[in-house]
Parts: C-alpha cells; sequence; structure tokens
C-alpha cells in the first residue's frame, strides 16, 4: 500500500508540472501581438528619422495614422501572459508532493501496517508481526543475557519460521536451562533438517517430550522426527497420541496418512478426505467452495467416483498423487452411510 500511495503522488506530481515542462504553445493571438510590436518599433523609429529629415506633412501624417491603428489593435489583444503566470501548476505540484510525503509518514506508524495485513490470515498476520520484531527481539536479548529475552526471540522467531534464528535463541536458553523442553524440541526439529545432526535432532526431540509428555507440538515433532528415519509404526503411535491431546487440530493428517500407507495398515479414509477434500467440499460434505456430496449421485458410482477424483471434473482439480490405499480409503469413506 505504501508504495502504491507513493506511485500515485508521484503521478500526481508529473501531471501537474507538465505544462510547466512541455514546450510553450504559440496562438494566434501571441503571433499577432508579436509581429504588431515589430511593426510599432519600426513605425516609431519611421516617425523620428522623417521628422528630423523635415519631411512634409502628408508623409508624417500616414505613418502616425499606421501607427494610431497598430496601438489599436495591440490594445485589443489579450495581454501577453506575465513571467510567474507561467508555471501555475507548480504551487500545487509542490503542495500535492509534500502531502504525499506527509501522508506516507504519518501512515508508516498508524494505517499503513493496518491495511499490509489485509487479505492475510491471521496466522500469516503473527507470522509477519513476529518477522518483524525480530531484530528488536534480538538486539535485547544479546544486550542483556536473560533466559526470558531469548525465549521472546526464539518464540517470534519460530512463529515466523525463521527456524535458523530460531534455533540460535534457544541454544542459547539451553545454555542456561538444559532441561527447557520448548527450547529442546525446536532445536531438535531445526538440526533434523542437517543430515550431520539429524539424529541429534531426533534426540532432542525425544528427550523433551520426555521432559513434557502433554505438550501437543512435542508429540507432533517427535511423531515427524521417527517417520523422517522410517519408525513408521511407531510414528503412529505417537501421532495417536498427539491427535489425543489436539483433537480439533489437522496438522498430523498428512503424516498420518503417508504413514499409515507406508507400513501396509490400513488407511483412514476421514483423514484422507480432511487432508484433501474438506476444504471445497466441508468438514461433513455439507458444501462449501464446492458442491455438497451427502447425496451426491456422483457418489453411487465407485468407477466414476475414482475417475473423477484422479483426474477430476466441471471446475474439480485433479488429484492424480491419490492412488492405493489412500484411494481406496477415500472412496470407502465417501461411500459410507455417514455420507448419504
Amino acid at each position: 500500500m505504501m508504495y502504491v500511495l507513493l506511485a500515485l503522488g508521484l503521478l500526481t506530481f508529473a501531471l501537474l508540472l507538465r505544462p510547466i515542462l512541455a514546450p510553450a504553445r504559440v496562438t494566434p493571438a501571441d503571433t499577432r501581438r508579436t509581429e504588431l510590436e515589430e511593426e510599432r518599433e519600426l513605425l516609431l523609429s519611421n516617425l523620428g528619422e522623417l521628422q528630423s529629415q523635415g519631411a512634409d506633412a502628408g508623409t508624417l501624417t500616414r505613418e502616425k495614422v499606421r501607427l494610431t491603428q497598430v496601438l489599436h489593435e495591440l490594445d485589443t489583444l489579450p495581454p501577453a501572459p506575465k513571467p510567474g503566470q507561467a508555471r501555475p501548476a507548480l504551487p500545487a505540484a509542490a503542495v500535492t508532493l509534500l502531502g504525499v510525503a506527509l501522508l506516507l509518514g504519518v501512515g508508516t506508524v498508524t494505517f499503513l501496517p493496518k491495511w499490509r495485513n489485509l487479505g492475510l490470515s491471521p496466522a500469516e498476520q503473527t507470522q509477519l508481526a513476529n518477522a518483524s520484531r525480530l531484530p528488536v527481539l534480538a538486539s535485547q536479548a544479546k544486550r542483556s543475557g536473560q533466559t526470558a529475552d531469548y525465549l521472546a526471540w526464539g518464540d517470534a522467531a519460530w512463529d515466523a519460521r525463521q527456524y535458523r534464528q530460531s534455533a540460535e535463541a534457544y541454544t542459547q536458553v539451553l545454555l542456561k536451562e538444559r532441561d527447557n523442553p520448548r527450547a529442546m524440541r525446536r532445536v531438535g526439529y531445526f538440526l533434523l533438517t542437517d543430515p550431520k545432526m539429524a539424529e541429534n535432532g531426533l534426540s532432542f526431540i525425544a528427550r523433551a517430550a520426555q521432559l513434557d509428555p502433554q505438550s501437543p507440538e512435542g508429540q507432533l515433532l517427535y511423531g515427524y522426527g521417527l517417520g523422517a528415519f522410517g519408525q513408521y509404526q511407531d510414528a503412529l503411535t505417537v501421532l495417536t497420541n498427539y491427535q489425543k491431546l489436539a483433537p480439533d487440530s489437522h496438522e498430523a493428517d498428512d503424516l498420518i496418512v503417508e504413514y499409515q500407507a507406508k507400513v501396509g495398515g490400513t488407511v483412514d479414509g476421514a483423514l484422507v478426505f480432511a487432508q484433501n477434500c474438506a476444504s471445497c467440499h466441508g468438514q461433513k460434505g455439507a458444501g462449501g467452495a464446492g458442491p455438497k456430496l451427502i447425496g451426491s449421485p456422483a457418489l453411487r458410482n465407485e468407477t466414476a467416483l475414482r475417475q473423477i477424483v484422479l483426474h477430476g471434473a466441471a471446475g474439480m482439480p485433479a488429484f492424480p498423487q491419490l492412488g492405493g490405499k489412500q484411494l481406496d480409503a477415500l472412496v470407502k469413506t465417501l461411500q459410507g452411510q455417514d455420507w448419504r
């Protein structure tokens, strides 16, 4: 928004200055005035010479008559613009530019931050706000050396998804509180991204889950870490604990469906639906951005239903990645009694 205001201000400034910067337009009246002024000067010069030479009265009279006609015509023409009138847009342009600058200055600390958040989800607004606070929080933590300040810095960096920076802050916390579970599991999550340190990362997360077994985040990260090492069955057990601790959350749905397929067990069709379909068709198939599924004739024909899921139809995108057990589980769920 700030850049839009600045662009509009510059455009207005340019439009106001255009008459000044463009070449001066010469009107027929301007041309005639120039001709008459030249003739007037010539007539005055001729009259002076004729009088000094003692010319006859008839010649002097003709010159005086012509001079009178020239002066009369000059009086009837519109006056020539004064020097100050040639740039009437300059004050308005300067005031406009100054006003835009003042608006941007005031808006930087008032309404522009709010406009910047328009169209963002609450989570995205929080992420943006935390990202903007990171330099101040980092400076405060390094200056004070206090655990609380490092935690504030690490939390803001974590929420802003600046995981390297959060690990830097939480490492300082662990130097002071070696068994802080939040700092431990979040440092461990960052270490998982480094193949050389991934095992240490999993150890950190496991230890944090042991210290704080009631933390949903701890169970979620532990399940993710186990899955990263191919321990899918153990990961499913941990993620089941996560679902019990956070029954309204769907953050683990993708991982659970993926791990269920990996171990060859039964895939939860409801999770496949929540993961891929609920955003358009509603959590219970009652419709939303997409049509409602309850009572839909498309659910009766299994072959056609599979084709629709895999290849899309009537504005619905295709989901070719849903194959094998995931597709079987989804079709079974869609055709179950709960969807009729």
